[in-house]
């Protein structure tokens, strides 16, 4: 599992709750660190959750396409917001292609159920 969140207090924490649901994590600020930890690891990630802001004016869902690209296969992933409505356009553009989205605070039960559902399937 990939994480990308660029402030790195939230990005220990998910680290910590997803390594306490025993999954493997690659806890990264942005995609670049992320595509240079699974290179360094051999390793092709199960599932992507992302920030939706990340540094640099870059977003989640940018940053999902280009993990999803860079393995030619479509990762299941979220998009994690503290945006209020899905009015921003990236957000819907997410929405739009079947990118789930989830707003802060998340719902741990909420976030178990997708990542459950989500790599079952593939």
């Amino acid at each position: 599992m990939v994480v990308i969140e660029d402030e790195a207090v939230v990005l220990a924490g998910y680290q910590m709750l997803f390594e306490s649901w025993n999954y493997e994590v690659i806890a990264a600020q942005s995609v670049e660190e992320a595509l240079e930890s699974l290179e360094a690891d051999a390793m092709s990630p199960g599932f992507i959750v992302a920030d939706f802001r990340l540094g640099n004016g870059k977003t989640g869902v940018e940053a999902i396409e280009r993990i999803r690209q860079t393995f030619g296969t479509k990762i299941p992933g979220v998009v994690v917001t503290g945006d209020a409505t899905a009015t921003v356009a990236g957000l819907r553009d997410a929405v739009e292609s079947g990118m789930p989205v989830l707003h802060k605070p998340v719902h741990l039960p909420q976030l178990q159920d997708l990542l459950s559902k989500s790599l079952s399937r593939t």
